[in-house]
């Protein structure tokens, strides 16, 4: 009788443990929901924020601003310090399931996050805006702030120089990726999606010499304590941030792939030189 409930109690045990490990991943996410609910908010979801009026349809969300995580930047330089990028990198890894949120066959779990931010200017300084969260497997990608910055002190119309995000699973750039960059309203009224800094109302920012400043679009991807920071114009330039030389490396030049249509994915991007380290 001993040797049954010896034995019936490790089947018992056994059991425990394998619904805990299924049920861990759910309980994080519910953790991290439950954390940005509470008075430490670390992110946004895109039902909590204001969309354009006059394109509501278009889901042009506005993205407040600043992002407390990343200190203000104080420059009077065209293009957008690397300090406020790499402090923005580094923080979107720090985010509840931003990196190392994947299973033993490399596929994110369902706490597994991906994050979109604005870089902007201020008449005063560069900032970040507060992150947009979307879980990996909801349908879709994170949607970035197409439609422009709610700053706390200067308020809308502030120039974006591009969208920085991560990837959980190490992954490069998708080729949806490399399509998104500010979007503005040309004179015809019409949204369009343009290479340059610009504000929702269509004006461009310029240099000192007249001329539209290029935007970025930013990925933080890898491990946790290998990260990789990237980043990439309209014309597909891709470069990767070497901290020991500090400056931004040439990779390759990508084109994004349409979708397959057989199975409807989204194809990866075609670059060259061949990327070697994708994950």
């Amino acid at each position: 009788m001993g040797h049954h409930t010896v034995e019936l109690t490790r089947l018992v045990s056994t059991g425990m443990n394998s619904i805990r490990l299924r049920m861990r991943p759910l309980l994080l996410a519910v953790l991290a929901v439950a954390t940005a609910c509470s008075g430490s908010r670390l992110f946004y979801v895109t039902s909590e924020l204001p969309k354009l009026e006059d394109a509501p349809e278009l889901e042009l969300v506005v993205g407040p601003g600043p992002w407390p995580a990343v200190p203000t930047v104080l420059s009077d330089q065209a293009a957008v310090p690397d300090d406020l990028v790499l402090a923005t990198l580094k923080a979107l890894m720090t985010l509840p399931g931003a990196t190392d949120a994947c299973d033993w066959n490399g596929q994110p779990r369902p706490d597994a996050s991906e994050y979109c931010v604005a870089v902007y200017r201020t008449p005063q300084d560069w900032r970040a805006t507060w992150p947009i969260r979307k879980l990996v497997r909801e349908q879709g990608a994170c949607k970035p702030p197409f439609g422009g910055v709610e700053d706390a002190d200067f308020g809308r119309g502030l120039p974006v120089f591009g969208y920085a995000h991560n990837h959980t699973c190490g992954l490069f750039a998708s080729s949806t990726d490399l399509r998104r960059f500010p979007a503005m309203r040309s004179p015809e009224g019409i949204w369009v999606v343009v290479g340059y800094a610009a504000t929702p109302s269509g004006q461009p920012a310029l240099d000192g010499q007249g001329l539209l400043i290029p935007a970025w679009h930013w990925l933080a991807t890898g491990r946790g304590d290998e990260p990789r920071f990237y980043k990439w114009n309209p014309q597909g330039e891709v470069f990767r941030w070497r901290e020991d030389k500090r400056h931004w490396e040439f990779q390759a030049i990508c084109k994004p792939q349409s979708s397959s249509m057989l199975t409807g994915n989204v194809l990866p991007p075609e670059c060259s030189p061949e990327l070697t380290d994708w994950y």
